[in-house]
């Protein structure tokens, strides 16, 4: 009876937490993430078509090309709605920003030519937070633009977690004036054009109770709108026809023009700003804007398959809970895409974690008081007459696990087999191991330490034993160890041969009674003649590297010194410097990992200034230009010159190598402190791509290599970054790395200031 109160007990606790975690998911939306990544690959099972009577007008590379850089004088597009307004469009929405006055003359001209158009809107945007106190400030066309069109509307756009525009809103509510009374509604440019063309609200726009509630927006493929350039329309290659009666979208679609946004196609890619519109505005004429389900439903929904789950847990059989278990993610996966298909989103993220979240939380609860139950029950039968009577038969029907827990307590006397067991597991371990008590007499000795000891070890003295198994010439190093505090030094070992030429690492652990008191010692011996054999071949071939492949490639370099720089010739160099570059970055690499640390007082600066030098042969044959800024002030460092010089040589060659011609790399020193301890900061920063998201978690991993973008004429190996983030962690300082926001990577290395020399006394 007491088990099955502490699984009710247990029950109701799992029930209740995973109830309230799943509804804080969903009211912080914290798996957002997972439920915008399966929204994104459910649409694109189901693109809508693109609307015929759409037609972006796009400023695109063409136009610049034709025009010259962006802005434009206002005359540009002046040209644009003159030769419009005789076309006769259905509407046109001009998605250039024009809140800021220009050229007067260009402004009146531009003024004009937009009052000769009948249905032409105008953007405008919000400012957040506003002036003077203000939630937000409003920005509009500058005022004869406004009086010339016939209305306006907002073009902001929404972004999830993600940075994804996956969610709009038909309209923008607020104060702009902190002082007003009522709130402004600014209804969406797209939804204004949808008025002008049909005389009417949308559909969407009238059903909803709230219009800045967001709605999901289903995205035509890529490149669906018809689209044709600015300057095909100025230039007059577009016939007048082919642009009467069509829904005009004027905007930016060039690269570099900053109207670009990341969409949710599924390719990772961008989409410009106006190519956004028109999907809005198709998605407003054919009302099929996806509704995410309320706050409320979203928890109910997400909490069913739990509870389904939780309810199971007392009938069901592990297996069938299991099946059950699967089929409800298969049910939550289902539902969810049956519902998209039917405009409805709901995010299946918060359910799946429920589920995730009750099976392995209620399976350790109940685990736990079955265990606890066993121990009670283990403590029972060691204190009663070996004639203990037989277990009543259970009261009343109980689950399936408290059941066999029940029966269980008749396995108690195979207890007995443990003793037995012990030993033979210790006789037949896979090492030689023995066991000794306070007076230093063996007492235990498995199989493979009694061998070669034809008289027996058992009772056998510690030194005795040591005499019979340990070469004379490593007996001393071993008794050294043994006379240790073993109590501080639980961790240590110490290697020897044998007398059979095998070689051992021997540690010792203590053997503490129930009160902590010590009774002996356990000896372990692990053969580790393979690995002592391979660190051996691991110094010849160092030596190998070192010597034997460096002397071709060498030769190889000299004999192409002065020779025709052919092809061939090229390609051999690039294969005989990137070998070099392996061989020193590996033994250097190795050389580190194995000696100890011999630092001396070094002027960072000019070993940095000295590395960069050496490079500048390689920067000036591709026209970059290296500068280094030192705001350090002749701070020291305590290194080893050689492994920081190489290291730096590797950062900067790398920036080299991955740096566009012409550009520029900037090295800056500077002073920092991190908890309150002083650092020299080195910033090497390139113009290049960047370094791939997927490689930046690995970046300084043995053989990790990004050079797929290399510039240069030598290739990496993926060794050069682990021997710079050895040789930092070696000096007791770091390296990171990072992409810029406008491009570029930049590796930052950190490295402790030397001490200020003592003052003789």
């Amino acid at each position: 009876m007491k088990l099955r109160r502490r699984l009710g007990i247990e029950w109701a606790g799992v029930a209740l937490a995973a109830s309230l975690i799943v509804a804080g998911l969903i009211y912080w939306n914290s798996l957002s993430g997972f439920d915008n990544l399966l929204y994104d690959r459910l649409s694109d099972y189901d693109r809508p078509e693109a609307m015929d009577d759409i037609l972006i007008i796009a400023v695109d590379e063409d136009s610049l090309a034709a025009f010259g850089k962006w802005p434009w004088s206002r005359t540009r597009h002046a040209d644009l709605l003159a030769i419009l307004a005789d076309a006769e469009p259905k509407a046109i929405a001009f998605d250039i920003l024009l809140s800021e006055p220009g050229d007067a003359e260009a402004d009146s001209a531009l003024a004009a030519a937009a009052a000769t158009n009948k249905n032409l809107f105008l953007p405008l945007h919000f400012v957040v937070p506003g002036t003077n106190g203000a939630a937000f400030d409003v920005k509009e066309p500058v005022a004869q633009l406004k009086r010339a069109a016939s209305g306006m509307g907002h073009v902001s756009l929404l972004f999830d977690r993600d940075g994804v525009v996956r969610r709009t809103s038909l309209c923008f509510r607020g104060k702009a004036d902190p002082g007003a009374t009522d709130e402004t509604v600014w209804p969406h440019l797209m939804e204004q054009i949808y008025r002008s063309v049909h005389g009417k609200s949308s559909a969407a726009f009238t059903r909803r109770d709230d219009c800045q509630k967001p709605l999901l927006m289903p995205y035509a493929r890529r490149g669906a709108f018809s689209q044709i350039s600015h300057a095909a329309v100025v230039n007059g290659e577009i016939p007048a026809a082919f642009l009467q009666d069509k829904i005009i979208l004027v905007g930016a679609t060039a690269q570099g023009l900053g109207d670009q946004h990341p969409v949710p196609l599924g390719d990772g890619g961008t989409m410009a700003g106006v190519e956004i519109m028109a999907n809005l505005l198709s998605d407003i004429s054919a009302d099929r804007f996806v509704v995410p389900v309320s706050l409320p439903l979203q928890i109910l929904l997400s909490l069913i398959p739990a509870w389904i789950l939780l309810i199971g847990f007392w009938r069901w059989r592990p297996r069938t809970t299991i099946f059950v278990s699967l089929g409800l993610v298969v049910l939550i996966l289902g539902g969810s895409a049956i519902l998209l298909s039917l405009q409805t989103w709901f995010a299946p993220g918060a359910a799946l974690a429920g589920l995730a979240l009750v099976y392995p939380v209620w399976g350790w609860r109940r685990l736990q008081a079955t265990s606890d139950f066993m121990d009670e029950e283990l403590k029972s039968y060691r204190s009663e007459a070996p004639d203990i009577p037989v277990l009543e038969t259970p009261l009343g029907p109980v689950d399936l696990v408290t059941e066999q827990a029940e029966e269980l307590a008749h396995a108690i006397k195979h207890v007995r087999d443990l003793r037995r067991f012990i030993s033979d597991a210790l006789t037949n371990l896979p090492d030689p191991m023995f066991i000794t008590d306070l007076d230093g007499k063996v007492k235990f000795v498995n199989k493979l330490a009694q061998t070669g000891v034809e008289d027996g070890a058992q009772d056998l003295a510690l030194d005795d034993m040591l005499d019979r198994f340990v070469a004379p010439e490593d007996l001393e190093d071993v008794k050294n160890y043994l006379a240790l505090d073993q109590k501080l030094r639980e961790h240590d070992y110490v290697d020897f041969t044998s007398r059979n030429d095998e070689v051992f690492a021997m540690r010792r652990a203590r053997v503490l009674s129930d009160e902590g008191e010590l009774r002996g010692h356990i000896h372990y011996l692990a053969d580790i003649t393979e690995v002592a054999n391979a660190a051996q071949e691991r110094e010849e071939v160092l030596q190998l590297l070192s010597h034997d492949m460096r002397s071709p490639q060498a030769a190889i370099l000299a004999l192409l010194d002065g020779q025709d720089a052919t092809d061939d010739n090229k390609r051999i160099e690039s294969h005989a410097r990137r070998t070099l570059a392996l061989a020193d970055n590996f033994v250097g690499l190795a050389r580190i990992k194995s000696s100890e640390f011999s630092g001396e007082e070094i002027l960072l600066s000019d070993l940095v200034i000295e590395a960069n030098d050496s490079l500048w042969p390689l920067a000036k044959q591709r026209g970059i230009k290296s500068v280094v800024k030192d705001q350090t002030d002749g701070a020291f460092i305590i290194g080893e010159p050689s492994s920081l010089y190489r290291s730096f040589a590797n950062l900067i060659d790398n920036a080299i190598k991955y740096s566009p011609d012409n550009s520029q790399i900037a090295i800056e020193l500077r002073m920092i402190a991190l908890d309150k301890q002083p650092y020299v900061s080195v910033a090497i920063t390139d113009q290049g791509k960047g370094i791939a998201e997927d490689m930046l978690d690995q970046l300084f991993e043995r053989f990790a290599s990004d050079d797929h973008d290399s510039k240069g004429s030598i290739r990496g190996a993926g060794l050069g970054l682990n021997f710079v983030a050895a040789v930092m962690e070696r000096h007791g300082g770091s390296i990171r790395a990072e992409n810029i926001r406008n491009g570029g990577a930049r590796f930052t290395v950190l490295l402790p200031l030397a001490p200020d020399p003592e003052e003789p006394i």
